[in-house]
């Protein structure tokens, strides 16, 4: 879990980045049909690193809730276990 911790704010700067990035506006000389279409597949880029970061950040959501259920599964059972060597059922 501590991995994923580290990892978080490091997606969240990048989206920041991203998202920053988009709003830089260029003083230079009028755009040219060019500069027009790097200018859209460079948001087209953006858009799709972003809906693949929002991707990653659900999946690792979802993950972190299996490892949690998991967790509670195995602690529920480790209690089971200690009652039962306790009682000398075995």
């Amino acid at each position: 879990m501590k991995p994923l911790i580290r990892i978080v704010p490091l997606f969240l700067s990048i989206g920041l980045l991203v998202g920053c990035a988009g709003e830089i506006v260029s003083t230079g000389s009028t755009p040219s049909a060019t500069d027009d279409s790097a200018d859209r597949s460079f948001h087209d880029t953006m858009d799709r690193l972003n809906e693949q970061m929002a991707l990653d950040a659900a999946n690792a959501a979802a993950q972190q809730q299996f490892n949690d259920a998991m967790a509670a599964a195995q602690q529920t059972e480790n209690q089971h276990n200690d009652e039962f060597n306790q009682n000398g059922l075995h």
